[in-house]
């Protein structure tokens, strides 16, 4: 099993990839928030609604777990007028979310090092709690689950977006055919499970001109061309066993 602090560490202490950002740009067009230099396959509508789904007052307390380099919350952050913390494996990850958090004039955040299983944030000290396309990684996600419930107020609002699995993608930590079960024993009401749109279409696109420039991407992160070609194609044939992409709503009970 890959060891997905290292890697990630690795990616994120990297230059983002402009090969990489035109491909999104090319499949997702208007819906791709290029501005955010997100790691993900959020796009502007998700995040709209999550701004919506986390009815947050101005103060309130919002984490970002599996934060990247911040983009995501930061944008939510910044039209909710909340406080953010964000955690990540990845503290090269921390440190671009940092420095965009100064960009964007988003004053009242924190980053740090944590992970899903143990986030490192105090009980009830957050009033919602948002995860961009970060849970695939999870190694225990009912464990994942029991921690966004822990750190959650009563009442306090749960925000992902993720993928359920009708099969075990290789070289992923183990995945579930629909977190709803799990949420709910962790002490979660689900009140939407929405696929998001056009997720499959777009997602096998990118990997398609991904393949496609998979020289441009390696010439441009010093890769060797077979391997980030085998890295593609493996996340090709992942994606075969994804089901659907959701953006889950819950709250705590």
């Amino acid at each position: 099993m890959t060891d997905w602090k290292a890697t990630f560490t690795t990616t994120f202490g990297a230059p983002a990839s402009a090969v990489s950002a035109g491909i999104w740009a090319e499949v997702y067009g208007d819906e791709y928030p290029a501005e955010l230099d997100t790691y993900s396959f959020v796009t502007r509508t998700d995040l709209r609604d999550i701004v919506t789904g986390a009815r947050l007052e101005p103060g309130g307390r919002l984490a970002d777990i599996g934060c990247g380099r911040g983009g995501p919350g930061l944008w939510v952050a910044a039209r909710t007028y909340a406080t953010l913390t964000g955690v990540d494996i990845a503290e090269t990850a921390l440190a671009s979310a940092r420095r965009r958090a100064e960009a964007m004039d988003v004053e009242a955040t924190d980053f740090q090092v944590g992970s899903f299983s143990d986030t490192g944030l105090e009980d009830a000290s957050f009033d919602a709690v948002m995860s961009v396309d970060a849970l695939l990684f999870a190694p225990d996600k009912q464990r994942a689950c029991e921690e966004f419930a822990r750190i959650l107020v009563p009442g306090g609002r749960l925000l992902v977006t993720t993928w359920d699995f009708d099969g075990q993608p290789e070289n992923r930590p183990p995945q579930v055919p629909d977190h709803r079960p799990l949420l709910e024993a962790a002490g979660f009401d689900v009140h939407s499970y929405e696929e998001t749109a056009d997720w499959r279409a777009r997602q096998r696109r990118t990997g398609e001109l991904s393949l496609e420039r998979v020289a441009e991407l390696a010439a441009e992160s010093g890769a060797d061309p077979a391997k980030l070609r085998a890295s593609i194609e493996l996340a090709l044939r992942n994606q075969d066993l994804m089901t659907r992409r959701v953006l889950i709503v819950a709250s705590r009970r």
